[in-house]
């Protein structure tokens, strides 16, 4: 084979790359330090003992599988996936897979087409799926074309919101997405319209989010206020503590986000 100095290249014999073999015909890219980040199969073959559909197969930094596609029926931390299974090995420990038939997890049927984490365990972390059109998820109308992101309950952990809606008594902006905690109470939210939270008053747009216990913990400004004789510029992040006094505040200038934006 050539050198592995290559970025890219197409095998033109049976070798072993990282401890991998790999049969003729196979495309490999590598990354800077010459670690193989992916390769292209040309037939399906198994990998690390999965069974990998012939195609893109990814690799992590060290190795070890990163994200392939499932080319037969095949048992994962408990889970009995079937052929054409997305299968993601997560930095945070977790395996996503993307399903191509449902898949229950106790009372809970997770429907074709989701996308699921599983902890190392087996276990539901969290999944989400694209909505068709527009629906009602927890009594909260999201958008069509969307995507929700639910607990292991099914109740929901991010969505966006199809027309403005009162959430944990809070008006929340439409086109906007929400975060809410697992008991339920908003997490993150938008403002529809003007809102007194601590004796200041928040106009619509202002970007909120609330602690566990419903206390409001961060709120970025969408527009020049004075509070307590001092001037908050618009997209300042105001900081709350447990008892609602403003504590800090962080101010994000054009100059800080324009080589973000180029």
């Amino acid at each position: 084979m050539a050198t592995l100095n290559a970025r890219a290249q197409t095998l033109g014999a049976p070798c072993q790359i990282q401890g991998i073999p790999f049969d003729a015909g196979t495309q490999v890219f590598y990354g800077l330090a010459d670690e193989l980040v992916l390769c292209v199969l040309p037939t399906d073959r198994e990998i690390a003992g999965i069974p990998c559909q012939r195609g893109l197969v990814h690799f992590q930094p060290s190795g070890a599988l990163g994200q392939a596609t499932l080319g037969r029926e095949h048992t994962v931390r408990g889970v009995r996936f079937s052929r054409g299974t997305i299968l993601s090995w997560n930095e945070d420990g977790t395996l996503g897979a993307q399903l191509t038939t449902p898949h229950a997890f106790g009372a809970l049927e997770v429907p074709a087409g989701a996308s699921l984490r599983l902890d190392e365990g087996g276990h539901l972390v969290s999944w989400s799926r694209r909505l068709p059109i527009e629906e009602q998820v927890g009594q909260i109308p999201c958008q069509a074309g969307s995507i929700v992101t639910c607990f292991a309950d099914g109740s929901p952990e991010r969505v966006t919101l199809a027309r403005n809606h009162v959430v944990d008594g809070v008006p929340c902006m439409g086109g906007t997405d929400i975060e809410l905690h697992q008991t339920g109470r908003l997490a993150v939210g938008t403002l529809a319209e003007p809102r007194e939270l601590h004796g200041i008053t928040f106009e619509a747009g202002t970007a909120l989010v609330f602690r566990p216990d419903g206390t409001l913990s961060v709120a970025q400004l969408v527009e020049d206020m004075h509070i307590a004789g001092r001037l908050y510029t618009d997209g300042t992040y105001l900081l709350f503590d447990e008892r609602g006094h403003l504590t800090d505040s962080a101010a994000i200038t054009w100059e800080v986000m324009r080589p973000a934006l180029t």
